[in-house]
């Protein structure tokens, strides 16, 4: 799908965008074997669904944020996912990648902008008047399929949708990696601000779960998350954990683990 004279972006999950048939951003999940013969290829973050361009033998040019150097091997990137590594199972479903990376960037014509939340180093790109924001925020049927966006840390990542309120304002167009592709400015400043409700009412359920009785991270995720997979209950407890120790007044272990709980007044 064409935006301007420069940029297109090929749907998938997540979608990747290209910029003057050169510059390829978040090559990765369907989209992974491509061959897009790019002279650079860049990457949002570090999770496996958006780092596949970076083995391309082909480009000149990789980046990859720095604070996101945990995802160059394989290890890092289970330990910052799933907050742990073992042995190769069947539950580490977003092993999409298994080669560890390089990375190095210089062109003038991108600018990095912090996007961080997502994970540590989260980074969104402007190129040819459009903003692409990656895994900053997401689409509504993700939120609701979900349940729990995943946020490495969840506060940090509201004050960044915050902040994207102001930075959308002076680009002509924002494309996320997960969501739809509108070419409509207007429909990414709603879909922003449904993330931004989405999250605000997400920390309301997780509080009154916990309001004036004890549960661990693992009940709330289970409670709060759409799919019950393992997997999906790993990455969720995740965000779950952030939002926690952000509400919780009294955190204590117990024999079923640790244990939060928001006394009211």
């Amino acid at each position: 799908m064409k935006l301007n004279k420069e940029v297109e972006v090929i749907p998938g999950s997540p979608n990747t965008l290209l910029y003057q048939g050169r510059v390829v951003i978040d090559q990765g999940g369907k989209n992974a074997n491509l061959s897009l013969s790019a002279e650079v290829q860049l990457a949002t973050h570090g999770h496996a669904d958006h780092i596949a361009g970076l083995l391309d033998k082909n480009a000149k040019v990789k980046y990859l944020p720095k604070e996101d150097y945990w995802s160059l091997t394989l290890m890092g990137r289970r330990c910052m996912i799933y907050g742990f590594s073992s042995k190769g199972d069947k539950y580490f479903t977003f092993d999409l990648v298994k080669e560890d990376l390089k990375d190095e960037f210089n062109e003038p014509e991108v600018e990095k902008i912090r996007l961080q939340g997502h994970t540590p180093g989260h980074v969104g790109y402007l190129v040819g008047g459009v903003l692409y924001a990656g895994d900053a925020f997401f689409g509504q049927k993700v939120l609701e399929s979900f349940g729990v966006p995943f946020y490495s840390d969840f506060w940090r990542a509201m004050e960044t949708l915050e902040e994207l309120k102001e930075i959308v304002k002076g680009v002509e167009q924002v494309v996320i990696s997960h969501g739809p592709i509108y070419t409509n400015k207007r429909k990414m400043e709603e879909l922003l601000e449904f993330n931004i409700d989405f999250n605000k009412r997400l920390i309301e359920k997780v509080k009154d779960l916990i309001t004036n009785r004890e549960m661990t991270a693992e009940e709330v995720t289970y409670l709060l998350s759409g799919s019950k997979e393992v997997a999906n209950i790993m990455l969720n407890s995740v965000t779950i954990k952030s939002i926690l120790l952000g509400i919780a007044n009294e955190v204590r272990v117990k024999e079923k683990g640790i244990v939060y709980l928001y006394k009211s007044a």
